[in-house]
């Protein structure tokens, strides 16, 4: 008998039709044979290599596809959120159709129902040794914004509904969708999954530090405050240089003419500018903090399977409450 666990997984894709088309082909027969309850949700990132017209015959061939065009390219993990947000499965999973195996999805799932909430897929090939150091780095300064998802992940996650729920709960920003991840209470384990990779796409060392840039801005003011207290820090430098400049001018007899008085006056100036500055980067980050309004993504259309498998089934439990942790 098929697992009777409603299982989401989400496809993130950019001008990947011909990619897609192959992987859905294997993808959608092994969901069928192992899940009676199933759903591909393909998050297109507003391709234009003719994804319409070559996902016609999948649609009308595989059950329970949906395909959901974005109206604009978005960060990947918006991207990811926009297909968590849609996904109705009790388990919801991301694949990468570049690198991940259609086979990781029963591993997944079989980790979630052990009770984890959230599983992360992470590999155990570390690029190179220059690479190694500076994730170390990375690690500690992203830990000190409370960023604590586990080393080296593949960017592949497995989410119980539970954690669904936490997670679009908490309102918009899924510009933080990471940091949401790490810090919504639901056990969280780490799952090696390169048995189950092809291909792992090895980071440089710029897109790196670019990640590690965009999750401290995007998830935390604490970069902007510690430039606060570099410029509080650096009006304090002002100063003590003016009043370095006034004791030699009184110690020494030979000293430049205007020396002393141009000192004062731009060590002066440079301590009001850095007191501004810090008061304007403490001012906003508190905008900043502040929750906005605005929509990080725009669904332009939708379409789904033309076919349904097992028209008489029900989607009704004589049983309401379920007693195992983090099952659905």
């Amino acid at each position: 008998m098929n697992n009777q666990t409603f299982v989401s997984v989400i496809l993130v894709v950019k001008n990947q039709s011909e990619e897609l088309v192959s992987y859905l082909d294997k993808l959608s027969p092994y969901l069928k044979q192992q899940y009676s309850d199933y759903e591909i949700v393909i998050i297109d990132q507003n391709s234009n290599d003719g994804i319409e017209e070559k996902l016609l015959k999948p649609l009308a061939t595989h059950e329970s596809i949906r395909h959901i065009r974005l109206s604009r390219v978005v960060n990947d993990d918006v991207a990811l959120a926009a297909g968590i947000e849609n996904a109705i499965g009790d388990f919801v999973l991301n694949l990468n159709i570049q690198q991940d195996s259609y086979e990781l999805v029963c591993a997944l799932v079989e980790k979630g129902l052990e009770g984890h909430g959230i599983v992360v897929c992470v590999t155990q090939k570390i690029n190179t040794i220059t690479y190694r150091y500076l994730r170390r780095v990375s690690t500690w300064l992203l830990s000190s914004i409370g960023y604590s998802l586990p080393n080296n992940s593949t960017g592949t996650f497995c989410f119980s509904r539970k954690a669904v729920n936490a997670i679009t709960a908490s309102g918009r920003f899924y510009c933080k969708l990471h940091i949401r991840i790490a810090n919504i209470g639901y056990s969280l384990d780490a799952f090696v999954c390169d048995d189950f990779v092809d291909v792992i796409k090895k980071k440089s060392i710029i897109s790196g530090i670019n990640d590690t840039l965009h999750h401290m801005i995007f998830n935390s003011t604490k970069p902007l405050r510690w430039m606060s207290a570099l410029g509080v820090f650096g009006s304090l430098m002002a100063m003590l240089f003016s009043l370095y400049s006034l004791v030699i001018n009184l110690v020494k007899e030979q000293v430049v003419p205007g020396w002393t008085t141009t000192i004062l006056f731009i060590s002066f100036l440079f301590a009001i500018l850095f007191t501004m500055l810090s008061f304007f980067g403490e001012y906003l980050a508190r905008l900043l903090d502040d929750r906005s309004e605005h929509d990080e993504y725009n669904i332009a259309y939708e379409r789904n399977s033309s076919v349904m498998f097992d028209e008489n089934r029900n989607n009704i439990s004589f049983v309401a409450i379920n007693d195992d942790v983090e099952k659905s």
